[in-house]
């Protein structure tokens, strides 16, 4: 079994508790530090949990939830909140199951914006809680988040070497503050109540450990300045003076105002020293014989010191004695044991509701909670009409349609990049130049159709084949290692010839690194496009909005960080959120596709299978990505870098509509191969033109608006160009419907004419019109998606008109056979 633990810590609570594990078979392994930079770290968290889910890991552990906090401070505090539900909704997505060990029921310092409401979105997510004391789970229930599952382990012991015995003669009675302070545990309390003691009384206070308040700090110092008996030492303890602290203190004094688990006082009973605490029900687990319990805050904690001044040796000890016997019980094995049982039990289940407690055999006891979240018995459905009535009856009947709920998300997933691009390029366009500006809306032009070169056809392959391929795993992993090798060095190859070509081109050469960098991005966009084929295949859209989700909140919260880094800040910033939405797909694909029952097919018999259909493939999508990879390319040719910005910007709003018939397209496309076509086509125009109409409308009417976002330039510049581009939707929906129809006929050498010809069309209006403007150019793009459509109907009419003869001469030619053999 493989566990993935975050964060680490100096406490050594995790390093006990993994030695255990790893002795069982456990390997454990530490996210977050694959740089030295906590944020940055922070940032590729969910591409290091795609990683390492496909390395097998099972599991992931969080203890505590501060490294999740943000540079900034409050400012930063509800990004930081919402990145946190991100993972945990990656950690999800990704199959792995969640534990996490309520060490605190809420952060002592803040973290988020709202600790509470994050506290209960992680106990949602939870597929198992593990506390030390069952008070952890009440408080937690009292917070709202009563965990579905639960179980009591108990904190294990702090290995400690032997010290002498508390109460030696000869030298004052000295009381032990040993910890990190925080002002919840209370030290200004034990500053105040040792200062009321009486001078007379043969006393000392040690106070050590580091204080990472200053403000506290002095108020600490102040407190103890007029008084010789107290000693501060505040700082960061070397672990080889630990002992020597306890050896020198008689009583540990804890004056916590409030906790969940004390890892202190268990360092305390290790070391054979007697407690004073407060009466906290979260200390109920500690032995009685080795404590002095106290209420009624600094008077009580006083009255508490005066008495424990007074014990003699005999006291102190038999309190001693207790405290070891304590330390030396439940050990770490079985404890490793425990947390290695309900790792299991979380693999098998998901969310049941019950609680357990850790027996002093390492075994689980206690019985289930019998009432479920709901509110009724549990097993029993509740009563009423959740759904919300007829109303939510018709709802749930309308999205048993495949076609209904694939398009659907696909389109939540459309307006998911939607408002990423829009967020993206709208800090791009607040905060970066708009030369650079330009220049990355020329890079991601390049990135699409050099990663459709590299792509080599396979996703439409994906598509068409995948779900009735008789070893789907193999495919797919077949189709990715082709297209991040072969298709890699295609697009390689193809960026070296065509980049001298270009205006900057030659520059681009000269720079190593940015070839490099954009070669890979093209690598990771062909692979990630070719899982995204392989999702829709296999129905898998609501994963395929997810890992989306994930890939535009990194890419989006990188850009203000790598203001500085300039153009190339902007290429890193849409590069990794590319990344991690690669990643994150392939990990889901993984899991929905099913094993082979029998041999597995060899990789040259899948190649030799699907080669053809993945050329033809290969061809139509690549001459259907040229007019909006090369028109961006034309503008920036012919008009330069700052009118190719408000092209691009027109263009990246106006494609957001497109959306809307590729999604529909694509799904129609998918359930061909399970389904009739002509069953959903209707259906597939219908929501379209519902959808797009209304859409177009509201783009013409608001398009300056729309464009003011990005700046005033953008709306004084593009916004007859946008409204153009927005018309040319309507006529380029169609153009979405008659490749559909083609390729699922396998007219495969229509399909590619038909690619071909509105390529030819778009780039020949466009050059022919772009001296005149921006505006012309979006009129050029307009009439080519109409002539192509004007085409594309006459090449169905003309491709199943064939068709039908082809089936009327076979038919004839089978009937004459068969006369021709009738009796004689």
């Amino acid at each position: 079994m493989k566990v993935l633990v975050f964060p680490r810590d100096s406490n050594p609570y995790q390093e006990l508790l993994h030695a255990g594990l790893r002795e069982g078979g456990v390997r454990v392994r530490y996210l977050g530090e694959l740089t030295p930079s906590h944020t940055l770290n922070l940032l590729l968290l969910p591409a290091e949990l795609a990683a390492r889910r496909l390395a097998g890991a099972r599991v992931v552990h969080l203890h505590w939830v501060w490294k999740f906090a943000l540079p900034g401070g409050d400012r930063t505090r509800r990004v930081a909140q919402l990145w946190f539900a991100a993972v945990l909704g990656v950690v999800r997505l990704l199959g792995l199951r969640l534990v996490w060990t309520a060490h605190n029921v809420l952060p002592h310092r803040p973290v988020f914006a709202d600790d509470a409401a994050a506290r209960r979105t992680l106990v949602r997510r939870c597929d198992l809680v593990i506390a030390h004391h069952s008070t952890a789970l009440d408080r937690l229930a009292a917070l709202g988040a009563a965990p579905s599952r639960a179980v009591v382990i108990p904190h294990g012991p702090f290995p400690a070497p032997p010290v002498p015995p508390p109460g030696r003669s000869g030298r004052p009675r000295t009381f032990l503050f040993f910890g990190r302070i925080e002002p919840y545990k209370g030290v200004e309390d034990l500053l105040a109540a040792f200062t009321a003691l009486p001078g007379a009384l043969d006393v000392r206070l040690v106070v050590a450990g580091s204080c990472p308040d200053p403000e506290l700090a002095a108020r600490l110092e102040a407190s103890a300045a007029g008084d010789d008996r107290v000693e501060l030492r505040l700082g960061r303890v070397r672990e080889e003076d630990v002992a020597g602290l306890f050896a020198a203190g008689d009583v540990a004094v804890l004056p916590f105002r409030e906790i969940t688990t004390s890892g202190s006082a268990l360092l305390a009973l290790a070391h054979g020293r007697p407690l004073i605490v407060p009466e906290l029900p979260a200390l109920a687990g500690l032995p009685p014989a080795a404590l002095a319990c106290y209420r009624g805050g600094v008077a009580g904690l006083a009255a508490a010191l005066r008495e424990a001044a007074g014990w003699d040796a005999a006291t102190l000890a038999g309190m001693s004695q207790a405290a070891l016997e304590h330390a030396n019980g439940a050990g770490w094995p079985e404890i490793a044991h425990a947390t290695r049982t309900g790792y299991a039990t979380a693999l098998r289940h998901r969310n049941p509701t019950e609680r357990a407690r850790l027996d002093p055999a390492g075994g689980q006891a206690g019985e289930p909670v019998t009432g479920d979240p709901a509110g009724g018995p549990m097993g029993e459905p509740v009563t009423g009409d959740p759904a919300g009535g007829p109303m939510g009856e018709r709802v749930r009947s309308l999205f048993r349609d495949v076609l209904v709920r694939g398009t659907f998300l696909l389109l939540v997933n459309t307006v998911l990049l939607a408002a990423g691009g829009f967020a993206f390029f709208t800090l791009a366009a607040r905060n970066y130049p708009v030369e650079a500006v330009g220049w990355l809306t020329a890079v991601t032009a390049s990135v699409s159709l050099l990663s459709t070169v590299a792509s080599l056809g396979l996703p439409t392959t994906l598509l068409r084949h995948l779900v009735k391929a008789g070893d789907p795993r193999r495919l797919a992993a077949i189709a990715v290692t082709a297209v991040g090798a072969i298709g890699g060095v295609l697009a390689l190859l193809s960026l070296l010839i065509l980049a001298p070509l270009l205006p900057g081109g030659p520059e681009l050469i000269r720079q190593p690194g940015t070839v490099a960098l954009v070669t890979a991005l093209v690598m990771v966009t062909a692979v990630g496009g070719t899982l995204d084929a392989g999702l829709l295949a296999v129905r898998g859209t609501g994963a395929l909005l997810a890992k989306n989700a994930a890939g535009t909140v990194l890419k989006v919260g990188a850009l203000l960080p790598l203001v500085p880094l300039g153009f190339i800040g902007l290429v890193l910033a849409y590069g990794g959120g590319t990344l991690l939405a690669c990643l994150l797909g392939g990990a889901a694909l993984w899991r929905r596709l099913r094993r082979p029952a029998g041999a597995r097919a060899r990789p040259v018999d899948l190649l030799r299978r699907y080669l053809p259909f993945s050329a033809a493939g290969y061809l139509a999508t690549a001459l259907g990505m040229l007019p909006s990879t090369v028109v961006p390319l034309e503008v920036l040719a012919v008009q330069g870098p700052q009118a190719a910005a408000y092209f691009a910007i027109a263009f990246q709003v106006a494609a957001f509509l497109n959306f809307i018939p590729s999604t529909s397209a694509q799904v129609l496309f998918a359930e061909a191969q399970r389904i009739s076509l002509r069953r959903y086509l209707r259906k597939a125009v219908a929501g379209i033109y519902g959808l797009l109409v209304p859409a177009v409308a509201v783009i013409v009417a608001g398009a300056p608006h729309l464009l003011r976002v990005f700046g005033e330039g953008y709306s004084a510049q593009a916004a007859q160009t946008l409204r153009v581009l927005a018309l040319a939707a309507l006529v380029g929906a169609g153009n979405y419907l008659v490749d559909t129809i083609l390729i699922s006929r396998d007219r495969t050498v229509a399909y590619v004419f038909m690619n071909g010809a509105n390529a030819a069309l778009v780039l020949g209006l466009v050059a022919a019109l772009l001296p005149y403007g921006l505006t012309a150019a979006a009129l050029g793009w307009t009439l080519a998606q109409g002539l192509s459509l004007l085409l594309g109907v006459g090449v169905l009419v003309v491709s199943f008109a064939a068709g039908r003869r082809a089936r009327v001469s076979g038919a004839d030619r089978r009937r004459r056979r068969t006369r021709g053999r009738g009796p004689r």
